[in-house]
């Protein structure tokens, strides 16, 4: 009888790979476990309770973005990048229903974990919002300062020949 669920093939790996090498591959496996084990412990989220949590419903976790190394490029049915799309849409729309949800039982805003609250009230994320289109608005005005000095310039030199 087939399984759906996904298979460890750990245990697996590690026969055969110790039945090929000999006993000193067994050291490598031992190592590469520590290895994993402080990858998981890096991504796995490092907040309290309290940010995990409000009101008693969980606070959903933002999905990782594919690593650069994640995609074969060779244009998958199933990419990393379609799955992480499909994962950040129902992250969002989680995103909004407890949004709704703590609305709707009158929480101040000021009191919701500063990942879901809305963007007018977060000031770390509207201030760093503003200030890179300052930077952008800025960046275009040299732009268009520098053409119509260009215009001026050739204007000049068209009416002095």
């Amino acid at each position: 009888r087939l399984s759906r669920r996904g298979h460890n093939l750990t245990e697996r790996f590690r026969t055969l790979e110790n039945g090929i090498l000999g006993q000193n591959s067994l050291t490598l496996s031992q190592d590469s476990t520590s290895i994993v084990q402080e990858q998981r412990a890096h991504y796995e989220p490092a907040g309290n309770a309290r940010e995990r949590t409000i009101a008693g419903f969980v606070v959903p976790e933002e999905p990782v973005p594919p690593a650069d190394d994640e995609c074969c490029m060779s244009g998958c049915a199933v990419c990393v990048y379609d799955l992480y799309e499909e994962s950040l849409s129902a992250y969002k729309a989680s995103v909004e229903n407890l949004r709704s949800v703590l609305s709707a039982l009158s929480i101040p805003e000021h009191e919701w974990p500063a990942r879901i609250r809305t963007r007018s009230t977060s000031p770390t994320s509207s201030g760093v919002g503003v200030k890179q289109r300052e930077v952008v608005l800025s960046a275009f005005e040299e732009m268009e300062r520098v053409l119509e000095e260009k215009r001026a310039r050739r204007a000049v030199g068209e009416a002095e020949s």
